[in-house]
């Protein structure tokens, strides 16, 4: 299969270094990650096969190998540049370039599956056709981790971005054979801050290209850090925070023990 190695849309030409720098330097994306992992609990440290859908330059995929315990981890991403600046990060992962809707690995290749703001760039007529492609390549019982944009109420700018709400994200996966197992938002004080600030997630442009700058000075980089914590540790314990400008969600493909065993609705 040859796909070619492509920019996202409308976005400048150091976009994925852009990336890569703050992956390494910015907190928002530690506490994205620090959410991620009690979210996975016991799955971070199962000995699976994990694949990153849309891993972008890899700083996830650095962050699960480092942290946890997995016996392989492949990546993919629509752009050719970001694969190249992943393979500097995680040289001993198999990256490919991809789309969600032709990933190029065998049926039930991973015990999980992961992918972070892809989602909502997938244009509208590849949704379920991107999502029925992660259950494929999932176990019968793995489960998949989605973070998207996220907002009390759907928005969409173009076929090719959206902010998702809790109950679409619920429809979008349960069309797909999935089962929710826990639907929260997180980001969430930074993100009334935001919203009170007038500032709202847009797709990304030339000039807005969407991706966190570091804070200025190291007490603004600390409170955030201090507030993504204390969401983490929310979330660790079962609860659930009712806005931000991330949603995450953590699924089952139905059918499977995974999702017969959950106790309790999701939230």
């Amino acid at each position: 299969m040859s796909v070619p190695a492509e920019m996202a849309p409308g976005v400048p030409d150091d976009y994925y270094s852009r990336i890569y720098d703050a992956e390494r330097e910015h907190a928002w994306y530690w506490g994205m990650w620090a959410i991620s992992a009690v979210l996975l609990g016991e799955r971070m440290g199962a000995g699976a096969r994990v694949l990153d859908a849309g891993c972008g330059t890899g700083g996830y995929l650095r962050f699960l190998l480092d942290r946890g315990q997995f016996s392989s981890a492949a990546g993919t991403d629509l752009a050719g540049t970001a694969i190249e600046l992943a393979r500097e990060r995680v040289p001993e992962v198999d990256l490919r370039v991809a789309p969600l809707r032709e990933l190029p690995f065998p049926d039930a290749s991973f015990e999980l599956v992961v992918s972070n703001d892809v989602l909502q760039h997938v244009p509208d007529t590849e949704v379920l056709e991107s999502l029925l492609e992660l259950r494929r390549v999932l176990v019968p019982d793995g489960a998949i981790l989605l973070r998207t944009n996220g907002s009390l109420r759907f928005r969409q700018e173009r076929d090719d971005w959206r902010v998702y709400d809790g109950t679409t994200l619920r429809r979008e996966l349960e069309n797909a054979g999935f089962v929710v197992e826990r639907l929260t938002f997180a980001n969430t004080v930074l993100s009334v801050l935001g919203a009170v600030r007038g500032r709202v997630p847009h797709p990304p442009t030339e000039e807005h290209h969407g991706v966190p700058t570091r804070p200025s000075g190291t007490v603004v980089s600390a409170i955030c850090r201090i507030l993504l914590a204390a969401e983490a540790r929310w979330i660790g314990r079962g609860g659930g925070l009712p806005y931000g400008h991330t949603l995450f969600a953590l699924a089952a493909p139905r059918g499977s023990g995974a999702a017969q065993g959950l106790a309790n609705p999701a939230r």
